[in-house]
């Protein structure tokens, strides 16, 4: 029987819903959190790794490292037969040989391919030749590691994760907006604008608040901006907030982590979300908004091809200059028969029960 290791930031929810999914068909799989080095099984979480390894961080440069040897050593005192990473780092290199007795297997999200150096590209290629299957979100991200890695053609293959916030979202279609508004602070009344998703400088707020203090009058008054920074960097998120005092918008800071219906009320409880991203692989919030029937912008520049080729109804933008006169122009937009249609189409694309199978079917064919 297979036992399987996912190594992941658990911050995330990917990796925890992969795992549930299987957990659900009885399978054997435990996750790892890279970062604080927490176990959790289908029946507890074991914080014992994580408290070991505290007194460590008192090195910041080297702590690391520390994880690495911790994470070495929780492998071979273990009888996984395969080894999922999530998100590629060159780390793993350093400690590849233990990968060697057991399947590896590497999934990577996006910015790990496209936001890695040339130099860090070449470090990893062991790491690569040695996995049995590389699994990427979508066709367009592995069409770019492809570029850099063709001898690994054979080993890569799509698996997308699914969104298990579809099915509250589903769940709570007929609850009342003026109702997920009051929960969440929204005004009832106003034109709810979503700004982003986390608090990671990769989100571009700065840009974009920019942008929007550009807006006319008459559209501010209408609009409410909401800005969730429920999780990622502490330091930007202060420094976003700091900013957003500075203007005249009317906007909320959602701070609190959500979790299933509330999560839900954040796309319900919008009409329109924004996701300008320097980079991205296959966005789970963004197809969140859509299937709750949100218009979208977001930028050309992002590899959101599967998403056009699905006739996903969205809009994009070439600059950041251009985003106050396009929000006025979706603003005006009557697409609701159209936005509907997105419903289905992310149910197809997104939704656990279609994608279980790519994820089962590449850890059962090594």
């Amino acid at each position: 029987m297979k036992k399987v290791l996912i190594v992941a930031n658990l911050r995330s929810v990917f990796a925890r819903e992969l795992a549930n999914e299987f957990w659900e068909k009885q399978l054997d799989v435990t996750l790892m959190d890279f970062e604080t080095l927490q176990i959790v099984t289908s029946t507890k979480e074991n914080e014992m790794m994580a408290k070991r390894f505290e007194r460590f961080r008192q090195w910041p440069k080297i702590h690391m490292f520390f994880r690495l040897y911790f994470m070495r050593q929780f492998i071979l005192a273990s009888d996984f037969t395969h080894i999922n990473l999530h998100y590629s780092r060159w780390v793993y290199v350093l400690i590849r040989n233990v990968f060697k007795a057991r399947k590896l297997f590497i999934s990577f999200y996006g910015s790990d391919v496209y936001r890695s150096s040339w130099v860090s590209k070449q470090i990893q290629r062991p790491l690569y030749l040695l996995a049995e299957g590389l699994s990427f979100t979508n066709s367009k991200t592995q069409e770019h590691f492809l570029r850099y890695h063709r001898i690994c053609t054979n080993k890569t293959r799509v698996c997308r994760f699914g969104l298990k916030t579809l099915d509250y979202i589903d769940q709570n279609r007929n609850t009342a907006v003026t109702i997920m508004r009051e929960t969440l602070g929204y005004k009832v009344d106003k034109y709810i604008i979503t700004c982003g998703y986390n608090a990671t400088p990769g989100q571009q707020h700065m840009k974009m608040i920019s942008q929007l203090e550009g807006l006319g009058s008459d559209i501010k008054t209408k609009v409410q901006f909401v800005f969730p920074m429920t999780y990622g960097n502490m330091d930007y998120k202060s420094k976003v907030m700091e900013r957003l005092k500075e203007t005249d918008l009317d906007y909320v800071v959602l701070e609190n982590f959500l979790h299933g219906d509330e999560n839900a009320y954040v796309k319900l409880a919008s009409n329109m979300m924004i996701n300008l991203l320097v980079t991205d692989s296959f966005s789970g919030s963004m197809q969140e908004f859509l299937y709750a029937k949100n218009e979208v912008i977001t930028g050309e520049w992002l590899p959101y091809d599967v998403f056009d080729e699905a006739g996903i109804v969205y809009s994009k933008l070439n600059g950041f200059e251009a985003l106050p006169h396009l929000i006025e122009q979706v603003m005006t937009l009557n697409r609701n028969d159209l936005l509907e249609k997105n419903i289905g189409i992310i149910d197809q694309l997104s939704n656990w029960k279609n994608c279980i199978y790519s994820w089962e079917e590449m850890y059962e064919s090594h």
